[in-house]
Protein backbone atom coordinates (compact mmCIF):
# COMPACT_ATOMS: atom_id res chain seq x y z
CA UNK A 1 0.00 0.00 0.00
CA UNK A 2 1.76 3.34 -0.79
CA UNK A 3 1.86 5.96 2.02
CA UNK A 4 -0.52 8.66 0.17
CA UNK A 5 -3.60 5.84 0.76
CA UNK A 6 -3.28 5.79 4.34
CA UNK A 7 -5.55 7.78 6.12
CA UNK A 8 -4.29 7.08 9.43
CA UNK A 9 -2.39 4.50 11.00
CA UNK A 10 -2.74 3.31 14.47
CA UNK A 11 0.26 1.22 15.64
CA UNK A 12 1.06 -1.74 12.78
CA UNK A 13 -2.51 -1.09 11.58
CA UNK A 14 -3.24 1.15 8.25
CA UNK A 15 -6.78 2.65 7.79
CA UNK A 16 -7.40 2.97 3.59
CA UNK A 17 -10.05 2.82 1.20
CA UNK A 18 -8.44 -0.58 0.58
CA UNK A 19 -8.76 -2.08 4.09
CA UNK A 20 -11.17 -0.16 6.55
CA UNK A 21 -12.09 3.56 5.34
CA UNK A 22 -12.79 6.06 7.97
CA UNK A 23 -16.16 8.35 7.70
CA UNK A 24 -15.66 10.30 10.09
CA UNK A 25 -13.61 10.75 13.33
CA UNK A 26 -14.65 13.08 16.51
CA UNK A 27 -12.51 14.29 19.56
CA UNK A 28 -13.40 15.68 22.38
CA UNK A 29 -11.87 17.53 24.82
CA UNK A 30 -12.54 17.79 28.75
CA UNK A 31 -11.44 20.06 31.75
CA UNK A 32 -12.14 19.09 35.48
CA UNK A 33 -12.99 22.02 37.70
CA UNK A 34 -13.82 21.55 40.84
CA UNK A 35 -16.09 23.41 43.39
CA UNK A 36 -14.57 24.24 46.84
CA UNK A 37 -16.81 25.51 49.42
CA UNK A 38 -16.55 29.12 51.14
CA UNK A 39 -18.30 29.50 54.33
CA UNK A 40 -21.68 32.08 54.46
CA UNK A 41 -21.22 31.84 50.26
CA UNK A 42 -21.38 30.33 46.89
CA UNK A 43 -18.67 27.77 46.17
CA UNK A 44 -15.73 29.24 44.08
CA UNK A 45 -14.73 27.16 40.79
CA UNK A 46 -11.04 26.21 40.64
CA UNK A 47 -9.91 25.02 37.15
CA UNK A 48 -7.90 21.32 37.67
CA UNK A 49 -6.50 20.64 34.89
CA UNK A 50 -7.53 19.06 31.58
CA UNK A 51 -9.32 15.65 30.78
CA UNK A 52 -7.40 13.12 28.01
CA UNK A 53 -8.73 13.82 25.04
CA UNK A 54 -11.01 11.16 23.16
CA UNK A 55 -11.52 10.01 19.63
CA UNK A 56 -14.14 8.29 17.93
CA UNK A 57 -13.91 6.61 14.51
CA UNK A 58 -16.27 5.58 12.56
CA UNK A 59 -15.80 3.40 9.50
CA UNK A 60 -16.72 1.06 6.60
CA UNK A 61 -15.26 -2.22 5.21
CA UNK A 62 -16.50 -3.86 1.89
CA UNK A 63 -15.28 -7.06 2.32
CA UNK A 64 -15.37 -8.58 -0.95
CA UNK A 65 -14.17 -5.65 -3.07
CA UNK A 66 -11.07 -4.42 -1.06
CA UNK A 67 -9.69 -5.43 2.71
CA UNK A 68 -10.91 -9.10 3.29
CA UNK A 69 -12.79 -10.27 6.14
CA UNK A 70 -9.83 -9.85 8.78
CA UNK A 71 -9.76 -6.46 9.00
CA UNK A 72 -11.84 -6.10 12.64
CA UNK A 73 -9.51 -9.10 13.68
CA UNK A 74 -6.49 -7.08 12.81
CA UNK A 75 -7.54 -4.27 14.76
CA UNK A 76 -8.75 -6.27 18.27
CA UNK A 77 -5.04 -7.81 17.83
CA UNK A 78 -3.83 -4.13 18.23
CA UNK A 79 -6.14 -3.24 20.79
CA UNK A 80 -5.26 -6.61 22.65
CA UNK A 81 -1.92 -5.91 22.93
CA UNK A 82 -3.13 -4.01 25.65
CA UNK A 83 -0.45 -1.07 24.81
CA UNK A 84 -0.49 2.31 23.59
CA UNK A 85 -0.06 2.65 19.98
CA UNK A 86 1.11 5.70 17.88
CA UNK A 87 -1.58 7.22 16.55
CA UNK A 88 -0.49 9.11 12.72
CA UNK A 89 -2.72 10.76 9.93
CA UNK A 90 -2.26 10.28 6.79
CA UNK A 91 -0.30 13.40 6.30
CA UNK A 92 2.49 12.72 8.91
CA UNK A 93 1.21 14.24 11.58
CA UNK A 94 1.54 12.84 14.89
CA UNK A 95 -1.05 12.57 17.29
CA UNK A 96 0.61 10.84 20.17
CA UNK A 97 0.28 7.75 21.56
CA UNK A 98 -3.47 6.47 22.40
CA UNK A 99 -4.97 3.52 23.96
CA UNK A 100 -8.48 1.41 22.46
CA UNK A 101 -10.94 1.60 24.69
CA UNK A 102 -13.86 -0.22 22.41
CA UNK A 103 -14.62 -2.04 19.25
CA UNK A 104 -17.96 -2.32 17.80
CA UNK A 105 -18.71 -3.44 14.69
CA UNK A 106 -22.16 -4.17 12.21
CA UNK A 107 -22.76 -6.19 9.81
CA UNK A 108 -25.21 -5.49 6.73
CA UNK A 109 -26.56 -7.28 3.49
CA UNK A 110 -25.68 -10.60 4.89
CA UNK A 111 -24.76 -13.64 2.03
CA UNK A 112 -24.65 -16.93 1.86
CA UNK A 113 -23.22 -18.53 5.42
CA UNK A 114 -23.88 -15.28 7.18
CA UNK A 115 -21.26 -12.93 5.52
CA UNK A 116 -21.73 -9.75 5.16
CA UNK A 117 -21.18 -7.51 2.11
CA UNK A 118 -20.53 -4.42 4.30
CA UNK A 119 -19.25 -4.22 7.87
CA UNK A 120 -19.92 -0.82 9.79
CA UNK A 121 -17.23 -0.11 12.54
CA UNK A 122 -16.73 2.31 15.36
CA UNK A 123 -13.37 2.77 17.31
CA UNK A 124 -13.06 4.79 20.61
CA UNK A 125 -9.63 6.00 21.49
CA UNK A 126 -8.18 7.87 24.66
CA UNK A 127 -4.96 9.61 24.91
CA UNK A 128 -2.22 8.12 27.16
CA UNK A 129 -0.55 10.24 28.97
CA UNK A 130 2.96 9.20 30.12
CA UNK A 131 3.50 8.63 33.73
CA UNK A 132 6.38 11.19 34.80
Amino acid sequence: MAINETLMALGDYRFSIATAALKQMQRQYAYRWADVPVLNSKPRSQFTGPELFELTMEGVIYPYYKGGFEQIDQLQAQAAKGEPLRLVDGLGNDWGLVTVRKISEQHESLRVKGKPMKITFTITLKEYHEPS
